[in-house]
């Protein structure tokens, strides 16, 4: 259980509200930018780019808009020397696009390998001065050599904002991640997924730096990108593409860079109206369900519980010994519960209590070898992975390989590749093939069931016969009946292991063609009902067009109903459900997204060239524990502060079903009368969790803690948790903005902001509010320019509220703690699969 704040505030009514600037419209005003420069600050965002080559988009934005660029290479491997100058040609041509200058440097890494060294410091130094920018050796490993490189780069941008974009450039294997995370936390990190993308923020005292250049100069960098990103933002679909950098007019590589463009025309000056607004605080409980697959420590007995409202008895009860009995004066309700026969031994201790309700049904997952090193395979075989892809006719559709992605391949293969162009479907063939690769390799006992769908529904592979079942006449099929077809199918279709059926899939997927419409709901229907008996699987379906076949058609506004119930259906079963739409498709987004969010899964409207990653990011978010529900008891004095569970209640309960890696729940409370306060103290809190583990055993955890109390607001924003703040706040920004109050959504993200401002009081804190000001950023943007009217309800609201459902506390949490997010030993042959990827057509 982590909180908002140390502590719980009772709040103080003479400084619980703030005067803020609004415009006519309502929009809140953010601050400036440049005010209080010291000229010595710098906040860097600094972007950790995979050791991956397939597409990304995150990566593509970093580098058209990043300020410095550092290209690393390792000592031991020629071949990595050799790609740091195709890096440099690429991001040139990338900057000459987006008339932008480079700033980079060349770095060395592994100097602590020097007597391996295949590439002498004299040809790290050639190289560098051929390409007209500075030269560092480092070692990640000792921390040798790391800031100086960094820091120097930090010197020559010009600085005309405190703000730095910084992006690590890299082939496979040449420590990039090393090298982040010993700057921005002074450790080694050896064992790193490869996989893995992403940013880190650190704030940083650098002396001598050029003079800010402000408005009454040059242009300033700041505002040049904020009227472009602006532009951006108010032409293309939201969340789907971060801006779609890469969806320009395609430029003639060959043709020189035009010139810059002419500075943006300011924009129309509004009146600013001054407004009083009531101060948010740190009432808010986050509960990280994650915990869950951390081994139980159970206790003896049966948990002991409260007769008056079922609390049970944990460490911040207080008992009154009367004779050889005990008496519990509940500390929730106040309710004495006498005669208890406990001795100081069998007193609860510590904030978590784990009861087992019923034993293990399965052997324990075991690590196994690869290759005679140790590796992270899982044995356990729980859970089904079915790929539902559409392969109707539009998935024909030819989408433009990306300018930054065809400009390297040009690059690396010296213009011998240059494709322009490919399907939708071939952009899904090639992300199955890579995804059930990486499943033999870490998962080998996984079971996958390959379907595809247009106007019939077809199984195409990972089962233990060659015979395929094939539904057609699916047009008139109800729900229910649908689910029957799927569940006989599991019994007439039994799947293997991923070892044993990984030719067959790979062989079926290079088959693939087009045909027909789209029956997406019979489809997903009978898979829920084909995994209706293995809790803990999942549905992943990729499509591009609207349901037009069957029920969940779109066309007969039956989607609303059925998306919904199918979800549910599937939640009670512990079955997510994930959607991945193609960007620039109409895919009913708003009705179908509803059978992911209430199964627990995730809804991504995306290019099709990067739907192998998406399929990557849901592989890692594994499930933990499955038929999962929770129910939190606060103090009488308090109720919760959330719309959707109604007003005046002090107990919730809230059934989850599966849970995965990334799954936080938040919950904001408040004072039910603020006038009863002035007595407490402290004010306990508890949770009970009952779910199922992975091995089958069912079990109840219990946390508990008590929490000090104030009415000094300074005391209790000086103490905030913006990790727990950051994920409360996306989710209920997110809800508001799907509920159409656009307004309310936008004043409360602000309304957090300037808290976190006020509370960052420490450099730690400075980064993770800045982690959280780069995750929101979007969501300011949009909320500040959409209407009420096409807020609620709208495609980009509900992307929005699956990505808040997504976010977890490590997405703001210290640089350190999402650093060991990502830690995976690897085996030499999954780092052999991983580095040696190259991304092909």
């Amino acid at each position: 259980m982590e909180f908002g704040s140390k502590f719980v505030y009772l709040g103080n009514d003479n400084d619980d509200e703030e005067e803020i600037q609004v415009t006519e419209n309502d929009v809140v005003v953010s601050e400036n930018d440049l005010e209080g420069d010291d000229g010595q600050t710098c906040f860097l965002d600094i972007l950790d780019t995979a050791g991956q080559e397939e597409y990304s988009q995150l990566r593509d934005v970093y580098v058209r808009t990043g300020d410095g660029l550092v290209i690393i290479y390792s000592i031991t491997d020629v071949s990595s020397f050799t790609e740091s100058e195709f890096i440099f040609k690429w991001v040139t041509r990338i900057k000459a696009q987006e008339g932008t200058p480079v700033n980079a440097i060349l770095v060395a890494n592994k100097q602590d390998l020097v007597s391996e060294a295949k590439v002498s410091s004299q040809d790290g130094r050639s190289l560098a001065s051929k390409l007209g920018i500075k030269f560092f050796e480092t070692s990640a490993k000792t921390g040798d050599g790391v800031n100086e490189a960094i820091v120097s780069l930090i010197k020559v941008i010009p600085r005309t904002s405190k703000n730095y974009k910084i992006v690590m450039l890299g082939s496979g294997a040449v420590g990039k991640s090393s090298v982040t995370n010993r700057f921005v936390s002074d450790v080694f990190v050896n064992d790193y997924d490869p996989t893995i993308e992403d940013s880190y923020r650190k704030m940083i005292t650098v002396s001598g730096l050029p003079p800010m250049i402000t408005a009454s100069g040059l242009p300033s960098r700041t505002a040049d990108k904020d009227q472009r990103n602006l532009k951006a933002k108010k032409s293309k679909p939201f969340f789907g593409s971060l801006h779609n950098v890469f969806s320009r007019n395609r430029q003639s590589h060959q043709a020189p860079a035009p010139p810059p463009p002419p500075p943006a025309a300011p924009l129309p000056q509004q009146k600013l109206n001054k407004k009083k607004e009531r101060k948010t605080d740190g009432n808010v409980l986050l509960i990280p369900l994650k915990n869950l697959d951390e081994e139980p420590k159970l206790v003896t007995g049966d948990p002991i519980k409260c007769t008056g409202c079922n609390v049970i008895l944990t460490s911040t009860a207080k008992l009154v010994a009367k004779g050889n009995k005990k008496t519990w004066n509940c500390e929730f309700c106040g309710h004495a519960n006498c005669n208890l026969e406990l001795s100081d031994d069998e007193l609860p201790q510590g904030e978590l209590l784990d009861f087992m309700l019923s034993p293990s049904t399965k052997q324990k997952e075991e690590t196994c070898d690869g290759a005679g090193v140790a590796s992270p395979k899982k044995c356990s075989t729980d859970g089904i992975i079915v790929y539902c892809m559409d392969i109707s006719t539009s998935m024909d559709s030819k989408c433009q390989v990306p300018e930054s992605q065809l400009a390297w391949r040009e690059e690396r293969t010296q213009g011998a590749e240059s494709i322009t162009n490919v399907s939708r479907l071939a952009c899904i063939k090639r992300a199955i093939e890579r995804l059930a690769e990486q499943l033999k390799l870490e998962e080998p006992d996984k079971r996958v069931m390959l379907s595809v769908f247009s106007s019939e529904f077809y199984v195409k592979g990972g089962g233990r016969t060659n015979n395929l079942p094939q539904f057609s006449g699916l047009e008139q099929e109800t729900f229910e009946h649908l689910l029957e077809m799927g569940l006989n199918l599991s019994n007439d279709y039994p799947l293997s292991k991923i070892t044993d059926s990984h030719e067959s899939i790979d062989a079926a997927v290079k088959k693939l063609y087009t045909t027909g419409c789209t029956a997406l709901g019979p489809a997903l229907s009978i898979c829920t009902g084909f995994l209706s008996k293995s809790p803990g699987s999942e549905i992943i379906v990729c499509t591009d067009g609207e349901p037009n076949v069957g029920v969940g058609s779109l066309g007969h506004n039956q989607g609303n109903t059925f998306y919904r119930t199918v979800g549910e259906y599937a939640r009670s079963k512990d079955i997510t459900i994930n959607i991945l739409a193609m960007e620039g498709a109409s895919a009913g987004l708003q009705q179908v997204s509803a059978a992911a969010e209430l199964s627990g899964g995730t809804t991504n409207k995306l290019n099709p060239m990067e739907i192998i990653r998406q399929l990557r990011i849901i592989a890692q978010n594994e499930v933990i524990a499955t038929s999962v529900t929770v129910r939190l008891f606060l103090h009488p004095d308090f109720v919760f502060d959330e719309p959707e569970y109604g007003s005046n209640l002090s107990q919730l309960e809230k059934e989850v079903g599966t849970v995965r890696k990334s799954t936080d729940l938040t919950f904001r409370f408040k004072l039910k009368d603020a006038s009863k306060a002035s007595t407490l103290n402290s004010v306990p809190f508890q949770v009970h969790i009952n779910y199922t583990r992975k091995d089958g055993m069912k079990c109840l955890r219990v946390l508990s803690q008590a929490n000090e109390t104030t009415r000094d607001r300074k005391a209790m924003e000086e103490n905030i948790n913006i990790s727990v703040l950051g994920v409360a706040t996306m989710k209920t920004t997110a809800k508001l903005a799907q509920a159409g109050e656009k307004k309310k959504a936008q004043h409360h993200l602000k309304n957090v902001e300037r808290l976190m401002t006020r509370g960052a009081v420490t450099r730690s804190l400075e980064e993770e509010k800045l982690a959280f000001q780069f995750e929101t950023r979007a969501y300011d943007s949009y909320l500040g320019e959409e209407s009420d009217r096409d807020c609620g309800g709208s495609e980009w609201s509900t992307i929005m509220q699956q990505r808040a459902m997504g976010v977890d506390a490590s997405k703001f949490s210290s640089n350190s703690r999402k650093m060991m997010e990502h830690v995976k030993p690897l085996s030499a042959r999954q780092k052999l699969a991983y580095y040696s990827y190259k991304d092909n057509f």
